[in-house]
């Protein structure tokens, strides 16, 4: 009785067991060589949940201003920057207390967040339980997932909260009665906002054409507009705190944008059947899928119904986007403000998220209507293809194990940032208990969100310095007899002894802000009190002797009452979920029961 009781919970929760099998595959190499993978991007996210997993553990909070991260420089980095995920981030490292116990658990809940969103957009595709958890499977060990896992790049949480979203544009269509709830809709695009801006923004163009079509079938429109406002109000209910943060911030100064690359295209995408999958390559295996659905697709679009072709049509043209065929040069240098994209390959994870559960569909209905015989060649084939993938995701994790026991810094760009040059101390700085040791072995100064002077323009600041050299001299080089403190009211204080001229400028190692509060010697300064660099650095007039300087930061709203309403409204749509699922739940038991 009781082996037959786990026998069918084992049935019943079968792919949701299987994703944790998978993520617990994918990971083994790192779990057996305890190896963290120095991506390039390795420096600029361990700071940002290390100043997070301070303020948790100190309780001194400053929501904008980077306090223990980040070399205390008070720049604003996780407001911007997906502050709800980078806290969960910062939560698990202050459990932990290890770089690596965190990092694994930080890829692990990436990975079987994604198996379980694809699984459900598979679920609202209707596609049964195998297919479901094939496309979930295969979604995991995708490249736009493994480039958190395998190299740190923080587009991979975006991309496991992105099925999401494109459940609610399938639901849009399916459900012609009730196109829209206002609440999953906003919380999916919350989730997104809140951890990954680039995804979002990806999302919202690729689910237009699915709300249009909803909004021509739909039969009351007025309707379908009041439940679309409704989403948006949730939205920036469940948002407040990143949509304030970015008004606050952006409104009020110049602040640098990402660097341009030299070509767009040579950062496009491309199908390779020599090289395993990255960031670029797509890999052969992902190649045979996509091309596959894309030429069945053109020759029985006459058969396929309107949701098919949405996903297929969608999903082709983002892979488009993504490629060197799409001629990205011309237009950035027509369209300039189209360069914050920076790679175009980004586009490509929607290609995933579309193209993967049709491809799978066209797969069973092609095993429809075939003999038997065919059936199994189909079905093996399928497998076949499946473990291909996951091989190769495991491969990838096994090359960098092996890279990480050559040469650990093999994996990333960070060799001219590095300060410590011995391979064997790199390894023992990392997995060390002293969790500061990884920002005395690697320093990269990273110029994201820096404010830079309103009369100048991102491109002019590349065009006349590095940002990243320059920030390294003004901050990374800029501590020498200086002693940092954070206070317990959020803010930062720095004291040193002036024994120089009194009419000497000093530029201090913090970053000033429009809505910034600097405090000079018990002293409130004024903006004509003090001067900044060209990228936002302090410049002051010390006293002979002792100085002492306090930053704070004040913006337009009191982040405290932002906090709380975002709280709420959280608190209020986990109980509709709750009893969403409660009353699914409780239905679905009754129609077996039937």
């Amino acid at each position: 009785m009781v082996l037959l009781k786990f026998k069918n919970l084992g049935k019943k929760y079968f792919p949701f067991i299987t994703i944790v099998l998978i993520a617990l595959f994918i990971l083994s190499p790192q779990i057996n060589i305890r190896f963290i993978p120095i991506g390039s991007d390795i420096s600029f996210h361990y700071n940002r949940f290390y100043d997070l997993s301070e303020q948790i553990r100190s309780g001194n909070y400053n929501y904008f201003m980077s306090l223990y991260g980040f070399n205390t420089s008070g720049r604003i980095i996780n407001a911007l920057y997906g502050y709800d995920i980078a806290f969960l981030n910062g939560l698990i490292l202050f459990f932990t207390q290890s770089w690596l116990k965190f990092q694994l658990i930080s890829s692990f809940i990436c990975l079987v967040i994604a198996g379980i969103t694809m699984y459900f957009l598979m679920r609202t595709f209707d596609c049964d339980k195998r297919l479901s958890t094939i496309g979930s499977v295969i979604y995991m060990a995708s490249s736009p997932i493994m480039y958190y896992v395998r190299a740190l790049g923080f587009s991979g949480w975006g991309a496991a909260f992105l099925p999401c979203i494109f459940i609610q544009a399938i639901r849009s269509i399916k459900n012609k009665e009730k196109p829209i709830n206002p609440i999953f809709l906003g919380l999916s695009m919350s989730l997104l906002v809140n951890t990954h801006i680039l995804s979002a923004v990806l999302a919202v163009l690729a689910i237009i054409p699915f709300y249009l079509v909803s909004f021509i079938q739909s039969d009351k429109k007025l309707n379908w507009i009041k439940q679309l406002f409704l989403s948006i109000i949730i939205f920036t209910l469940l948002s407040l705190n990143t949509l304030v943060a970015y008004i606050d911030v952006f409104l009020s100064n110049n602040i640098l944008q990402p660097f341009i690359p030299n070509s767009f295209i040579t950062n496009s995408t491309y199908i390779s059947i020599t090289e395993m999958y990255g960031n670029r390559n797509i890999g052969i295996f992902f190649g045979i899928i996509f091309l596959f659905q894309l030429i069945y697709f053109i020759r029985h679009i006459k058969y396929t119904d309107t949701l098919d072709r949405l996903m297929t049509t969608i999903g082709g043209g983002f892979l488009l986007l993504s490629t060197s065929l799409f001629p990205w040069d011309s237009i950035i240098d027509a369209y300039p403000f189209l360069s914050v994209i920076q790679f175009p390959f980004r586009f490509s994870v929607i290609s995933y998220i579309l193209l993967v559960p049709v491809f799978l569909k066209t797969i069973h209905s092609i095993e429809q209507h075939i003999p038997i015989k065919q059936f199994k060649i189909i079905s093996l084939s399928l497998m076949i293809l499946v473990s291909f993938i996951l091989f190769e995701a495991n491969t990838i994790m096994v090359k960098n194990a092996q890279r990480w026991q050559d040469d650990p810094v093999a994996m990333g760009n960070n060799r001219p940032n590095l300060i410590e040059k011995d391979p064997d101390v790199i390894r023992n700085n990392l997995r060390g208990p002293d969790l500061t040791k990884i920002f005395e072995t690697i320093e990269k100064g990273t110029p994201d969100y820096l404010p830079i002077s309103k009369e100048t323009t991102s491109q002019e600041i590349y065009d006349a310095m590095d940002p990243y050299e320059v920030y390294e001299q003004e901050i990374f080089n800029n501590q020498k007899n200086i002693t940092t403190t954070v206070l317990e009211n959020g803010s930062i204080k720095l004291t040193w002894d002036n024994k120089k001229n009194v009419t000497k400028k000093k530029q201090l190692p913090l970053i000033i802000y429009d809505h910034s509060i600097i405090e000079l010697n018990g002293k409130l300064l004024t903006k004509s009190d003090y001067e900044t660099s060209d990228i936002g650095s302090l410049i002051i007039t010390p006293k002979n002797g002792k100085n002492t300087v306090i930053l704070s930061y004040k913006p337009f709203v009191n982040m405290t009452y932002v906090i709380f309403i975002k709280i709420t409204a959280t608190l209020l749509v986990l109980l509709y979920c709750a009893r969403y699922s409660y009353r699914y739940f409780t239905d679905k038991k009754k129609r077996e029961n039937l």
